[in-house]
């Protein structure tokens, strides 16, 4: 067979307007565009934000208005609904440690916090790179739990990006799920670490995440008994953290429970915890 010039042609334009549309059908199929993301509510109720600004220390809100563009490179930039709300100074520092860690702040920054005092469910919530916290979350343990799992949404969206042809996302959803909430036959509950993990592939991801972050040690026991588990188990430690990063430890201080509908629920020792990732 003889191939022309205009076939050569044909052939060079048909074949960018397929990778065009590959990629375009990859990047829709991803979690920012599938959901918007709840911490452990099927409430998606979205509230009317202030700006975001920079970090401040104060307690009674943020008194200067500095225009976006002059803070589109800070790291951490945090914002309050309503604007002046006084929030407690501790809860802003505790945060602001979690996110400067070395375990987390190259893999969650740049990153708009928005403590919304208003909210009262969803606990969190990320859309895009703007994560929500509510101040109303009734214990220093489960805030800090809820953000962490946020967090892991954030990872999950921003950290492991999506490549021309691959995410490596993916290999994680690709041990539970056919798709977004679909999950593969013969899955049991044991192959997940929480009731609200099997709520869809990103929900199992960000608790699986914040299970391996806080409860390493009865993760990898867990995980020893349980082949989908293990999958999971060393998905985290291949893909997210360094290999030794929280292995072998544990922060609870309930008892754990061989099943639990929401991890963010399982009380831990949060100055055990905020020394550790220093």
């Amino acid at each position: 067979m003889h191939f022309t010039r205009i076939d050569f042609f044909r052939f060079f334009i048909y074949t960018i307007l397929f990778l065009f549309l590959f990629s375009g059908y990859n990047r829709v199929s991803g979690p920012y565009f599938e959901t918007t993301f709840d911490s452990a509510s099927i409430k998606n109720q979205e509230m009317p934000l202030s700006e975001t600004f920079p970090e401040q220390s104060s307690t009674s809100g943020l008194k200067k208005n500095i225009p976006k563009k002059d803070v589109k490179n800070i790291p951490l930039t945090i914002a309050f609904n309503p604007d002046y709300v006084k929030i407690d100074n501790s809860i802003v520092n505790r945060l602001r440690e979690v996110v400067r860690s070395s375990y987390f702040q190259s893999k969650v920054t740049p990153l708009n916090l928005v403590l919304d005092n208003e909210r009262q469910e969803p606990r969190g919530q990320v859309m895009g790179n703007k994560l929500i916290l509510s101040t109303a979350i009734p214990s220093d343990s489960e805030q800090i739990k809820v953000f962490v799992h946020e967090l892991g949404h954030i990872v999950d969206i921003f950290y492991l990006r999506k490549g021309f042809f691959a995410d490596p996302s993916d290999i994680f959803y690709n041990i539970s799920w056919e798709s977004f909430n679909t999950k593969k036959k013969g899955q049991k509950i044991g192959d997940f670490v929480s009731g609200y993990a099997l709520s869809n592939k990103y929900e199992d991801f960000a608790e699986s995440f914040a299970f391996y972050v806080f409860h390493n040690e009865d993760f990898f026991a867990r995980a020893k008994k349980d082949p989908i588990l293990q999958q999971k188990y060393d998905f985290f430690r291949s893909y997210v953290f360094a290999k030794d990063a929280f292995v072998g430890t544990s922060f609870w201080t309930d008892i754990l429970k061989s099943y639990n509908w929401d991890i963010t629920k399982i009380r831990i020792d949060t100055k055990k915890y905020l020394y550790y990732i220093k």
